[in-house]
């Protein structure tokens, strides 16, 4: 029994874990469509966009060449 208990908290913990990132698709003026796993990071300075995609990789876009950022449901 008690090892059924902390199966189920493993199992919960790993659910609401997943729940908790959220993605958000970055469409570019190019028509070019992006899925970032987790928030967007602004750099000011080089006025850019990082963020890591779904494959795990990043990438850096320029303000001037996004359309629109907006969260994935």
């Amino acid at each position: 029994m008690r090892q059924l208990f902390f199966l189920f908290i493993f199992t919960s913990t790993l659910l609401l874990a997943g729940c908790g990132s959220k993605q958000y698709e970055v469409t570019t003026k190019g028509g070019d469509i992006y899925t970032a796993k987790g928030a967007l990071n602004y750099d000011v300075q080089s006025e850019t966009y990082s963020f890591e995609n779904e494959q795990g990789l990043g990438v850096r876009l320029n303000q001037e060449d996004i359309e629109v950022i907006q969260e994935k449901k």
